[in-house]
């Protein structure tokens, strides 16, 4: 046995380039000043988003202000999704159940972030294919980049839940079927008052 070799463990002994060990290193430093400039930004309330005047379009084709379809008053849901995304493909079954449940009390929100000119007829489709019961619009990325400044794309699904009062309840970055669930049905029940 080569004595050089290290005897304390089964596994061989790889090297990591220099370039990936220091990428590796900086990956916390990077994520942790986004989180830092997310955590210390005052949460957008869902009157500044109704604010901007976004125009958005319907699967159907019809250009409409954003703030007319968030109603006033009422607890809303918005979810960032495409027809990619597989988180998204678990979360939608979930939110449309939740809007079965819900869709009184809470206006339920997709908002789809693919160009209409190209992904129209797949959108229409998957809306079919997941029976989805609440209304669905074409976002621009401006949109997106209200809750997500300064990012370089998109990370979704991602479902942000107001109150009644327009404060901001929960922002859920991705899906996970079991915790994701969770933490989405928790900050429903807030947003109908039922803590």
């Amino acid at each position: 046995m080569d004595k050089r070799q290290n005897t304390n463990s089964q596994w061989p002994k790889y090297r990591t380039p220099v370039g990936l060990r220091s990428l590796l290193l900086l990956l916390p430093i990077l994520f942790g000043v986004h989180s830092a400039a997310w955590a210390q930004r005052t949460p957008p309330t869902l009157a500044e988003f109704k604010a901007e005047k976004i125009m958005v379009e319907t699967v159907a084709g019809k250009r409409v202000e954003l703030s007319k379809l968030l109603g006033q008053g009422k607890a809303v849901v918005l979810d960032f999704w495409a027809t990619w995304c597989g988180p998204c493909r678990q979360e939608i079954p979930h939110l449309v159940a939740l809007a079965r449940q819900h869709g009184k009390e809470i206006i339920f929100l997709g908002l789809n972030l693919e160009d209409p000119a190209e992904k129209r007829a797949a959108v229409k489709s998957f809306i079919k294919e997941y029976a989805m019961n609440y209304q669905v619009v074409f976002a621009p990325a401006e949109t997106y980049q209200f809750f997500n400044p300064g990012a370089d794309g998109y990370r979704i699904p991602q479902t942000i839940v107001f109150g009644p009062d327009g404060k901001l309840i929960k922002r859920l970055v991705g899906y996970n079927p079991g915790i994701g669930k969770e933490i989405l049905d928790k900050a429903v029940q807030q947003a109908l008052g039922n803590k």
